[in-house]
């Protein structure tokens, strides 16, 4: 086969990230858009060494779990490349995705259990980022192509939450009406990058960060003032400087223009202020599944001692501590330490304490003092942990660790790591970013006696 040919094929399997397999005379071909047992006419685009990448032109037998994309640049977009697959393929997808990597990367034959999916999976996401730009001589907002720096207009995520969509299409209009001209990444002119909101799920309240090039924003109060009248849920209003040319989002400097410079919401009864930098999972339904999980099928009792390494804010530590004697969290992030030592306030919970730090030299710091940890929980960032930290958590020896994870590769990596000492018990996977193919996991290790 050579590039332009066509030829009809059937998907075998998905790829991490929900592409078609297809296998035609002995040759491997990728196929986004496709799914299992698929078959259609698919034109070869590109050729390489080891594979081929194919279009789907027609499907002659579809699959049984597939449904009409909802949006309208769903394509084009590309954030959400599983919307065209239904709910019960998503989460088989998902949870053979964990199968997969846990086996594979992990050597780990943990039992998984079937991903936990969200009851109405659209409009979930309580964090919104949008870029601006001009489209026919209008200002736009939706997202940017994959590896381009154009936008694909739209004025309705379908994972958005619906009230910071609302607000996102308003700023634009009034963008439009003041002639506040968005940022241009090419020629480094104009002013408004981003248009980012936050919202609480269970208080409703709204907050808007505008982002911005130049260090004033022209009419910025009459803005202000019109947003605050037309949206009584919006509490805060930030104006976010940053000069970078780069991808980097937020600038280190920020003004609160109008409230108190974050939004509360409550997580597993817990209440929480959310600042522009607080991270603060994106879907508020599923991260309560997500914890709530970990929490019953850990081992923990009211008379252990737990850290919660990379902490953030506090919203694992806080959760934990009704159900143990004392909880630690750490984290590397000064202002999220700020935020959970407050937040630990705001609820009245005494018995955590919080320190900023490396999370691996901190629990040796605990060990080293006397302080026996029972049972470490562990959320990192998708990079996952270093080896640095599981050697210090193997010398701290807990006799559980819980290991929450947004990244299943990385995380079947540590587990691989960490399996002369540790042993996997429990699996759950949940689908914390329905129609994408992210999915989170909950793995729970028991130490193994020697």
């Amino acid at each position: 086969m050579k590039k332009n040919d066509y030829f009809i094929g059937t998907c075998s399997d998905l790829t991490h990230d929900g592409r078609g397999v297809v296998k035609h005379e002995n040759f491997t071909y990728f196929v986004p858009g496709m799914l299992i047992n698929e078959t259609g006419n698919i034109k070869v685009i590109k050729m390489l060494k080891n594979y081929g990448v194919g279009r789907l032109i027609e499907l002659s037998i579809p699959s049984k779990h597939r449904q009409e994309p909802r949006c309208p640049v769903y394509k084009q977009c590309g954030g959400c490349s599983l919307q065209h697959l239904g709910s019960k393929g998503q989460q088989e997808f998902k949870t053979k995705r964990v199968r997969d990597a846990l086996t594979r990367l992990g050597d780990c034959d943990v039992e998984v259990h079937d991903c936990l999916m969200m009851e109405d999976p659209w409009n979930y996401r309580n964090k919104v980022q949008m870029p601006v730009g001009m489209k026919n001589n209008h200002i736009v907002s939706g997202f940017y192509k994959a590896k381009t720096n154009e936008i694909v207009p739209t004025k309705s995520c379908n994972i958005q939450n619906v009230k910071s969509n609302k607000l996102v299409n308003r700023v634009v209009e009034l963008m439009e009406q003041f002639k506040v001209n968005p940022y241009d990444k090419e020629l480094h002119t104009g002013n408004i990058k981003h248009i980012l909101t936050k919202h609480g799920y269970h208080t409703d309240e709204l907050m808007l960060v505008l982002i911005s090039f130049k260090r004033k924003i022209k009419d910025l109060d009459k803005i202000v003032t019109i947003l605050i009248k037309e949206f009584p849920e919006l509490k805060t209003i930030i104006h976010n400087f940053n000069p970078r040319k780069d991808n980097v989002i937020l600038g280190d400097e920020e003004t609160v223009i109008y409230g108190p410079g974050y939004i509360q919401d409550y997580l597993l009864g817990n209440l929480f202020n959310i600042s522009a930098k607080s991270f603060y999972q994106v879907n508020p339904i599923q991260v309560e599944k997500l914890y709530q999980t970990a929490i019953d099928h850990s081992s923990i009792t009211k008379d252990d001692v737990v850290l919660d390494a990379y902490c953030g804010i506090g919203t694992i530590t806080l959760s934990l501590a009704k159900h143990v004697k004392k909880a630690y969290g750490v984290e590397i992030v000064a202002a999220a330490i700020d935020d959970a030592k407050n937040n630990a306030k705001v609820n009245n919970i005494e018995n955590v304490e919080f320190a900023l730090g490396d999370a691996g030299e901190y629990m040796m710091e605990l060990v080293e003092k006397g302080t026996a940890v029972d049972v470490v929980f562990v959320d990192p960032p998708r990079k996952g942990c270093s080896q640095e930290f599981l050697d210090h958590l193997i010398k701290a020896k807990p006799r559980e660790i819980v290991y929450i994870s947004c990244d299943v590769a990385t995380q079947a990596r540590d587990i691989k790591y960490l399996q002369d000492h540790y042993r996997a018990d429990y699996c759950q996977p949940v689908d914390m970013f329905p129609q994408s193919t992210h999915v989170e996991c909950v793995v729970l290790m028991s130490r193994v006696e020697k």
